[in-house]
């Protein structure tokens, strides 16, 4: 069943990088002064420490898709059709969630415990839930498999994605580390906000963040604010991040 939060115990360091999963993705950890970090995987590409991540867009793939054998009641191991066209690692989903979007039985989220592997050309995948189904499925159910908005993280200026958080150390492709999510942190600035100014992930250099103004796109989710000192513009300055 669905795990409480993790008070102590952790497999990794916080300004540690493994390249095999030591928690679960999405996993808050909270430290004693109050800052917030989240177990996250690097995606196809480097992180710099101090840069702000971005979480993977879900795959269309893998989104409203049709339940084509009836689930009863309790099952927590599903075998599942979706369209071909996407590789799906075994266990890329542990962390995410099954969710139905439309017909019987929709608006269940449930929490992935893991899945078998599946190539591009593939159709079928097994997925295990950490808890059970709580209302039966059938042929008008349709579902989708949610990564964990952990998964993938990478460096962009494409503000509209999901807000990862900031790496601490530098990461490495692939890797699994702990990014922060809130509490006091550095960041790369675009621009010079004043304290307490509201932030949003730049639109114009990738990895930084940036003052929420209307020159901006003040519908872009906030990330934190500027914390203690103005921000200064190509370095790393302080912020406190509110994502968590």
């Amino acid at each position: 069943m669905t795990k409480p939060i993790k008070k102590a115990g952790f497999a990794q360091g916080i300004y540690a990088q493994s390249v095999t999963a030591k928690e679960t993705l999405g996993t808050l950890r909270i430290t004693q002064d109050g800052r917030k970090f989240r177990y996250a995987k690097a995606g196809a590409a480097d992180l710099a420490a101090g840069k702000f991540g971005l979480g993977a867009a879900l795959s269309a793939y893998v989104v409203n898709e049709i339940i084509l054998v009836a689930v009863a009641i309790g099952k927590q191991t599903l075998d599942l059709t979706i369209t071909t066209g996407t590789a799906i690692a075994e266990n890329e989903l542990r962390g995410g969630y099954f969710q139905v979007q439309d017909g019987t039985g929709e608006g269940q989220n449930l929490m992935i415990a893991g899945n078998t592997a599946m190539a591009a050309s593939g159709t079928t995948i097994q997925v295990a839930l950490e808890d059970p189904i709580r209302v039966a499925l059938d042929t008008t159910s349709e579902f989708n498999l949610v990564r964990s908005p952990w998964w993938a993280v990478y460096e962009s200026d494409t503000g509209e994605a999901f807000p990862g958080g900031v790496a601490p150390i530098a990461v490495t492709t692939l890797y699994y580390y702990w990014v922060q999510t809130g509490g006091v942190a550095i960041c790369l600035q675009e621009g010079t906000p004043a304290v307490g100014t509201n932030l949003v992930v730049s639109t114009a250099t990738a990895g930084s963040v940036a003052a929420a103004t209307s020159s901006i796109d003040i519908d872009l989710p906030i990330v934190g604010y500027t914390y203690g000192t103005a921000g200064v513009a190509n370095e790393y300055t302080p912020i406190f991040l509110t994502i968590d």
